[in-house]
Protein backbone atom coordinates (compact mmCIF):
# COMPACT_ATOMS: atom_id res chain seq x y z
CA UNK A 1 0.00 0.00 0.00
CA UNK A 2 1.55 3.31 -1.05
CA UNK A 3 1.39 6.61 0.81
CA UNK A 4 -1.56 7.96 -1.19
CA UNK A 5 -3.72 4.90 -0.53
CA UNK A 6 -2.80 5.00 3.14
CA UNK A 7 -3.80 8.65 3.28
CA UNK A 8 -7.18 7.93 1.67
CA UNK A 9 -7.92 5.08 4.07
CA UNK A 10 -6.95 7.21 7.07
CA UNK A 11 -9.05 10.12 5.81
CA UNK A 12 -12.14 8.03 5.14
CA UNK A 13 -11.83 6.12 8.38
CA UNK A 14 -11.45 9.39 10.27
CA UNK A 15 -14.49 10.82 8.49
CA UNK A 16 -16.61 7.75 9.22
CA UNK A 17 -15.60 7.52 12.86
CA UNK A 18 -16.01 11.23 13.60
CA UNK A 19 -19.04 11.99 11.47
CA UNK A 20 -21.04 8.86 11.91
CA UNK A 21 -19.47 6.79 14.67
CA UNK A 22 -18.36 3.69 12.83
CA UNK A 23 -15.90 3.99 9.98
CA UNK A 24 -16.47 2.79 6.43
CA UNK A 25 -19.70 0.95 7.19
CA UNK A 26 -21.38 4.35 7.61
CA UNK A 27 -20.67 5.47 4.06
CA UNK A 28 -23.85 6.03 1.99
CA UNK A 29 -25.64 2.74 1.37
CA UNK A 30 -27.18 3.50 -2.02
CA UNK A 31 -26.68 5.68 -5.08
CA UNK A 32 -29.89 7.54 -4.35
CA UNK A 33 -28.75 8.37 -0.81
CA UNK A 34 -25.48 9.75 -2.21
CA UNK A 35 -27.19 12.18 -4.56
CA UNK A 36 -29.62 13.33 -1.87
CA UNK A 37 -26.90 14.59 0.45
CA UNK A 38 -25.97 11.25 2.02
CA UNK A 39 -29.18 10.23 3.78
CA UNK A 40 -32.69 8.85 3.25
CA UNK A 41 -33.87 9.58 6.79
CA UNK A 42 -37.19 11.10 5.69
CA UNK A 43 -38.00 8.89 2.66
CA UNK A 44 -40.40 5.93 2.69
CA UNK A 45 -40.25 4.40 -0.80
CA UNK A 46 -36.85 2.69 -0.78
CA UNK A 47 -35.66 -0.38 1.19
CA UNK A 48 -32.33 1.35 1.87
CA UNK A 49 -34.08 3.72 4.29
CA UNK A 50 -33.58 1.08 7.01
CA UNK A 51 -29.91 2.09 7.23
CA UNK A 52 -30.89 5.71 7.98
CA UNK A 53 -34.14 5.54 9.92
CA UNK A 54 -35.74 2.21 10.91
CA UNK A 55 -39.17 3.87 11.21
CA UNK A 56 -39.09 4.83 7.52
CA UNK A 57 -39.89 1.28 6.41
CA UNK A 58 -43.22 1.45 8.32
CA UNK A 59 -45.31 2.94 5.47
CA UNK A 60 -44.06 0.43 2.86
CA UNK A 61 -46.82 -1.93 1.67
CA UNK A 62 -45.01 -4.53 -0.45
CA UNK A 63 -41.86 -6.60 -0.62
CA UNK A 64 -38.92 -4.52 -1.82
CA UNK A 65 -35.26 -5.48 -2.30
CA UNK A 66 -32.10 -3.61 -3.25
CA UNK A 67 -28.41 -4.18 -3.85
CA UNK A 68 -25.62 -1.62 -4.29
CA UNK A 69 -21.98 -1.46 -5.33
CA UNK A 70 -19.58 1.44 -4.80
CA UNK A 71 -16.11 1.78 -6.31
CA UNK A 72 -14.05 4.23 -4.27
CA UNK A 73 -11.39 6.31 -6.03
CA UNK A 74 -10.81 4.39 -9.29
CA UNK A 75 -7.47 6.20 -9.70
CA UNK A 76 -5.97 4.19 -6.84
CA UNK A 77 -4.28 1.23 -8.51
CA UNK A 78 -2.49 -0.60 -5.67
CA UNK A 79 -5.67 -1.39 -3.76
CA UNK A 80 -9.27 -2.03 -4.73
CA UNK A 81 -11.37 0.10 -2.42
CA UNK A 82 -15.03 -0.86 -2.66
CA UNK A 83 -18.08 -1.65 -0.60
CA UNK A 84 -21.37 -3.43 -1.23
CA UNK A 85 -24.74 -3.40 0.48
CA UNK A 86 -28.09 -5.11 0.26
CA UNK A 87 -31.48 -4.57 1.86
CA UNK A 88 -34.96 -6.05 1.85
CA UNK A 89 -38.25 -4.99 3.44
CA UNK A 90 -41.37 -7.17 3.83
CA UNK A 91 -44.83 -6.00 4.83
CA UNK A 92 -46.55 -8.10 7.52
CA UNK A 93 -49.90 -6.33 7.38
CA UNK A 94 -51.22 -5.17 10.75
CA UNK A 95 -48.12 -6.68 12.44
CA UNK A 96 -45.82 -4.08 10.90
CA UNK A 97 -42.80 -4.36 8.61
CA UNK A 98 -39.56 -6.31 8.84
CA UNK A 99 -36.31 -5.36 7.17
CA UNK A 100 -32.82 -6.78 6.85
CA UNK A 101 -29.67 -5.10 5.61
CA UNK A 102 -26.04 -6.06 5.05
CA UNK A 103 -22.99 -3.96 4.25
CA UNK A 104 -19.38 -4.89 3.59
CA UNK A 105 -16.29 -2.77 2.96
CA UNK A 106 -13.04 -4.27 1.71
CA UNK A 107 -9.47 -3.09 1.20
CA UNK A 108 -6.06 -4.72 1.56
CA UNK A 109 -5.63 -3.33 5.06
CA UNK A 110 -9.13 -2.97 6.54
CA UNK A 111 -12.47 -4.78 6.33
CA UNK A 112 -15.86 -4.01 7.84
CA UNK A 113 -19.17 -5.87 7.82
CA UNK A 114 -22.55 -4.93 9.22
CA UNK A 115 -25.74 -6.95 9.60
CA UNK A 116 -28.96 -5.05 10.41
CA UNK A 117 -32.36 -6.35 11.48
CA UNK A 118 -35.18 -3.77 11.51
CA UNK A 119 -38.77 -3.68 12.69
CA UNK A 120 -41.21 -0.80 12.20
CA UNK A 121 -44.86 -0.22 12.92
CA UNK A 122 -47.16 2.43 11.48
CA UNK A 123 -49.11 3.51 14.56
CA UNK A 124 -51.32 6.01 12.74
CA UNK A 125 -51.65 7.21 9.16
CA UNK A 126 -49.21 9.99 10.00
CA UNK A 127 -46.75 8.32 12.41
CA UNK A 128 -44.34 5.35 12.22
CA UNK A 129 -41.80 4.15 14.78
CA UNK A 130 -39.06 1.56 14.45
CA UNK A 131 -35.81 0.10 15.72
CA UNK A 132 -32.79 -1.81 14.45
CA UNK A 133 -30.40 -4.30 16.02
CA UNK A 134 -26.95 -4.40 14.42
CA UNK A 135 -23.93 -6.68 14.46
CA UNK A 136 -20.70 -4.92 13.50
CA UNK A 137 -17.44 -6.61 12.55
CA UNK A 138 -14.02 -5.03 11.94
CA UNK A 139 -10.78 -6.76 10.95
CA UNK A 140 -7.26 -5.85 9.85
CA UNK A 141 -4.38 -8.19 8.96
CA UNK A 142 -1.05 -8.15 10.74
CA UNK A 143 1.35 -5.52 9.29
CA UNK A 144 3.48 -6.86 6.46
CA UNK A 145 6.72 -5.70 4.89
CA UNK A 146 10.38 -5.32 5.82
CA UNK A 147 9.78 -2.21 7.94
CA UNK A 148 6.50 -3.35 9.52
CA UNK A 149 6.24 -3.34 13.31
CA UNK A 150 5.19 -6.82 14.48
CA UNK A 151 1.59 -6.74 15.67
CA UNK A 152 -1.25 -9.22 15.94
CA UNK A 153 -4.13 -9.00 13.43
CA UNK A 154 -7.26 -7.21 14.63
CA UNK A 155 -10.71 -8.78 14.71
CA UNK A 156 -13.60 -7.27 16.66
CA UNK A 157 -17.35 -7.98 16.86
CA UNK A 158 -19.80 -5.73 18.65
CA UNK A 159 -23.54 -5.03 18.74
CA UNK A 160 -25.52 -1.82 18.60
CA UNK A 161 -29.06 -0.46 18.32
CA UNK A 162 -30.86 2.32 16.43
CA UNK A 163 -34.32 3.83 16.91
CA UNK A 164 -36.31 6.33 14.88
CA UNK A 165 -39.66 7.92 14.13
CA UNK A 166 -41.24 9.37 11.01
CA UNK A 167 -44.29 11.55 10.48
CA UNK A 168 -46.10 12.16 7.19
CA UNK A 169 -48.18 15.28 6.72
CA UNK A 170 -50.39 14.69 3.72
CA UNK A 171 -51.56 17.60 1.57
CA UNK A 172 -49.69 20.28 3.49
CA UNK A 173 -50.60 22.02 0.25
CA UNK A 174 -52.93 20.33 -2.28
CA UNK A 175 -51.09 17.24 -3.62
CA UNK A 176 -47.94 18.20 -1.73
CA UNK A 177 -46.65 16.24 1.26
CA UNK A 178 -44.12 16.82 4.01
CA UNK A 179 -42.22 13.97 5.68
CA UNK A 180 -40.07 14.46 8.79
CA UNK A 181 -37.79 11.81 10.29
CA UNK A 182 -35.77 11.66 13.49
CA UNK A 183 -33.09 9.06 14.19
CA UNK A 184 -30.88 8.00 17.09
CA UNK A 185 -28.06 5.63 16.13
CA UNK A 186 -25.71 3.48 18.22
CA UNK A 187 -27.65 4.45 21.32
CA UNK A 188 -25.78 1.96 23.52
CA UNK A 189 -22.42 3.40 22.39
CA UNK A 190 -20.64 0.04 21.99
CA UNK A 191 -16.87 0.01 21.70
CA UNK A 192 -14.98 -1.25 18.68
CA UNK A 193 -11.74 -1.57 20.67
CA UNK A 194 -10.53 -5.16 21.03
CA UNK A 195 -9.79 -4.62 24.73
CA UNK A 196 -13.18 -2.98 25.37
CA UNK A 197 -11.66 0.45 25.97
CA UNK A 198 -14.02 3.39 26.08
CA UNK A 199 -11.67 5.20 23.71
CA UNK A 200 -13.17 3.07 20.93
CA UNK A 201 -16.80 3.78 21.81
CA UNK A 202 -19.05 4.75 18.90
CA UNK A 203 -20.58 8.19 19.09
CA UNK A 204 -24.31 8.52 19.59
CA UNK A 205 -25.72 9.78 16.30
CA UNK A 206 -28.73 12.06 16.21
CA UNK A 207 -30.27 13.03 12.86
CA UNK A 208 -33.22 15.15 11.84
CA UNK A 209 -34.42 15.27 8.25
CA UNK A 210 -37.31 16.65 6.22
CA UNK A 211 -38.52 15.99 2.67
CA UNK A 212 -41.00 18.05 0.70
CA UNK A 213 -42.73 16.00 -2.02
CA UNK A 214 -44.77 17.43 -4.87
CA UNK A 215 -47.08 14.85 -6.41
CA UNK A 216 -48.19 17.45 -8.96
CA UNK A 217 -44.77 18.13 -10.49
CA UNK A 218 -43.05 14.88 -9.43
CA UNK A 219 -40.16 16.31 -7.44
CA UNK A 220 -38.75 16.04 -3.92
CA UNK A 221 -36.46 18.36 -1.96
CA UNK A 222 -34.74 17.08 1.17
CA UNK A 223 -32.36 18.19 3.91
CA UNK A 224 -30.92 16.48 6.96
CA UNK A 225 -28.68 17.44 9.87
CA UNK A 226 -26.60 14.98 11.89
CA UNK A 227 -24.80 15.40 15.20
CA UNK A 228 -22.25 12.77 16.28
CA UNK A 229 -19.91 13.65 19.11
CA UNK A 230 -18.27 16.95 18.20
CA UNK A 231 -19.11 16.63 14.51
CA UNK A 232 -21.98 18.32 12.66
CA UNK A 233 -23.00 17.27 9.15
CA UNK A 234 -25.49 18.95 6.82
CA UNK A 235 -26.79 17.37 3.63
CA UNK A 236 -29.23 18.62 0.99
CA UNK A 237 -30.57 17.18 -2.24
CA UNK A 238 -33.34 17.16 -4.81
CA UNK A 239 -34.80 14.79 -7.37
CA UNK A 240 -37.26 15.37 -10.19
CA UNK A 241 -38.91 13.02 -12.66
CA UNK A 242 -37.67 14.39 -15.96
CA UNK A 243 -39.44 11.98 -18.31
CA UNK A 244 -42.33 9.53 -18.32
CA UNK A 245 -43.08 7.28 -21.25
CA UNK A 246 -43.98 3.71 -22.17
CA UNK A 247 -41.89 1.06 -23.95
CA UNK A 248 -43.46 -2.26 -24.94
CA UNK A 249 -46.38 -1.50 -22.65
CA UNK A 250 -44.01 -1.00 -19.70
CA UNK A 251 -43.93 2.31 -17.84
CA UNK A 252 -40.52 4.02 -18.05
CA UNK A 253 -39.38 6.97 -15.92
CA UNK A 254 -36.16 8.99 -15.79
CA UNK A 255 -35.33 10.77 -12.52
CA UNK A 256 -32.52 13.33 -12.22
CA UNK A 257 -30.87 14.01 -8.86
CA UNK A 258 -28.30 16.37 -7.36
CA UNK A 259 -27.11 17.17 -3.87
CA UNK A 260 -24.27 18.16 -1.57
CA UNK A 261 -23.08 17.63 1.97
CA UNK A 262 -20.40 18.81 4.32
CA UNK A 263 -18.94 18.76 7.80
CA UNK A 264 -19.16 21.86 9.92
CA UNK A 265 -15.63 21.69 11.31
CA UNK A 266 -12.32 23.51 11.14
CA UNK A 267 -11.04 20.86 8.71
CA UNK A 268 -13.98 21.21 6.35
CA UNK A 269 -14.91 18.17 4.26
CA UNK A 270 -17.59 18.39 1.61
CA UNK A 271 -18.91 16.58 -1.44
CA UNK A 272 -20.87 17.42 -4.57
CA UNK A 273 -23.06 14.71 -6.04
CA UNK A 274 -25.11 14.06 -9.12
CA UNK A 275 -26.92 11.11 -10.62
CA UNK A 276 -30.04 9.64 -12.12
CA UNK A 277 -32.51 6.82 -11.78
CA UNK A 278 -34.18 4.79 -14.54
CA UNK A 279 -37.38 2.93 -13.69
CA UNK A 280 -38.78 0.25 -16.01
CA UNK A 281 -41.99 -1.20 -14.56
CA UNK A 282 -41.00 -2.26 -11.02
CA UNK A 283 -37.22 -2.24 -11.55
CA UNK A 284 -35.10 0.83 -10.75
CA UNK A 285 -31.44 1.35 -11.66
CA UNK A 286 -29.78 4.25 -9.81
CA UNK A 287 -26.37 5.78 -10.51
CA UNK A 288 -24.47 8.45 -8.57
CA UNK A 289 -21.13 10.19 -8.91
CA UNK A 290 -19.66 11.79 -5.78
CA UNK A 291 -16.78 14.25 -5.82
CA UNK A 292 -14.89 14.97 -2.59
CA UNK A 293 -13.93 18.65 -2.72
CA UNK A 294 -10.95 18.23 -0.37
CA UNK A 295 -9.32 15.53 -2.55
CA UNK A 296 -8.24 17.67 -5.48
CA UNK A 297 -6.13 15.12 -7.35
CA UNK A 298 -8.23 12.00 -6.79
CA UNK A 299 -11.09 10.82 -8.97
CA UNK A 300 -14.58 10.76 -7.50
CA UNK A 301 -16.54 7.66 -6.57
CA UNK A 302 -19.14 5.74 -8.55
CA UNK A 303 -22.26 4.23 -6.95
CA UNK A 304 -24.72 1.82 -8.58
CA UNK A 305 -27.95 0.51 -7.02
CA UNK A 306 -30.55 -1.90 -8.34
CA UNK A 307 -34.01 -1.91 -6.68
CA UNK A 308 -37.06 -4.07 -7.26
CA UNK A 309 -40.58 -3.91 -5.80
CA UNK A 310 -42.79 -6.96 -6.01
Amino acid sequence: MNVRTGFLIALLLSFGARANGGGFSKLPSSARAVTLGGSLISFTDDPNVLFYNPAAIGPMHSLSISTSYTRLFPGVTDDRLFYVSGSAVANLGFAGNLGIGVKAFSSNSWKENELVGTYALQLFDFLSVGGSAKMLYWSAPAPAGLLAVPEDPISTVTFSFDVGALTQIRNVFPDNDLQVGIFFGDITRPTIAKNGSGDGALDLRMSLGATYISRVYDYAVTAHYTVAGETRHLGVGAEITAMKTSVLDQAVELTVRAGAGGLQASAHQADLNGGLGIRVADVVLDYAYAYQTQLLYIEGTHHITLRYTF
